[in-house]
């Protein structure tokens, strides 16, 4: 019935109203074994935690969402918020997170460790294949990657694609600052054919379309990275295994001209 991110929305919206109704009924029967009134801020965590539950087919951050929606709204009406706060405040959170609703996709932004297992890979690549590696971010965020990577001696170029407003704005200016290219660009319309090196920090919901465009553009001999969230049913060529605080891995597929066969074409019969 609900499809795509506009979908989404209108069913956590239909979920709201349903744990409001089934809130309703409750605070109706409980009258009956405790004696009213009930404290506000009990019945708008019962509100949140109702509608979380009922999203447990959303998506995980619309399900905090899901549960912290009337705690903000509480919040709000507690200070008295004035209502051009409260649109600020949603238009900031736009213009940061634009692409959750369409593509599904959060701003997760890449540590410090795993940049520096970026820097391994492109010096080993850059020896094995005796030249210079071209690099991309798909969905850069920030762009702090596109700076450092542009910085290496074994990169040739460095290029890092966004969408969302202003992670584009704060990117652009971090690549005039430090280097690199951020382009204004839909990732699912990148060619992915001039690039040596291509990283990817996005979520579980794009990734078999990813597979896709990937198998389809890239080149022999070129490596597709995904940072936490592998294929699925695809064997990743490597995975490592990083010694940050949140145990990052990173799922290297290498691309050959021999087509890669899901895992499950070997189940047994």
């Amino acid at each position: 019935m609900f499809e795509g991110g506009v979908g989404k929305l209108l069913r956590a919206l239909l979920l709201q109203f349903v744990a409001l109704a089934i809130l309703a009924v409750g605070v109706y029967m409980a009258r009956h074994v405790f004696t009213p009134p009930y404290p506000v801020w009990g019945l708008v965590l019962m509100q949140g935690g109702l509608a979380a539950l009922l999203s447990w087919r959303l998506p995980v951050w619309w399900r905090w969402i899901q549960f912290l929606l009337p705690l903000g709204l509480y919040g709000a009406w507690i200070i008295q918020m004035d209502p051009w706060w409260s649109l600020s405040v949603f238009v900031v959170l736009w213009l940061v997170f634009a692409n959750v609703n369409k593509e599904r996709v959060p701003l997760y932004l890449t540590n410090s460790v795993t940049r520096q297992a970026l820097r391994v890979l492109a010096e080993e690549r850059a020896a094995q294949q005796g030249r210079m590696q071209r690099f991309i971010d798909l969905g850069c965020g920030l762009g702090g990657n596109v700076c450092f990577m542009s910085r290496l001696p074994q990169i040739e170029r460095a290029l890092g694609v966004e969408t969302a407003p202003l992670p584009y704005f704060i990117s652009r200016l971090q690549a005039w600052w430090r280097g690199g290219e951020i382009h204004a660009q839909d990732l699912w319309k990148v060619d992915l054919s001039g690039f040596d090196m291509v990283y990817a920090f996005l979520s579980p919901e794009p990734m078999p379309k990813l597979w896709q465009k990937v198998q389809a553009e890239m080149r022999a001999g070129s490596v597709f990275v995904s940072n936490s969230f592998a294929v699925p049913d695809v064997a990743p060529s490597q995975v490592w295994e990083l010694s940050d605080r949140r145990q990052t891995r990173l799922y290297l597929y290498e691309i050959s001209e021999r087509p890669v066969i899901p895992l499950g074409d070997f189940a047994d019969d």
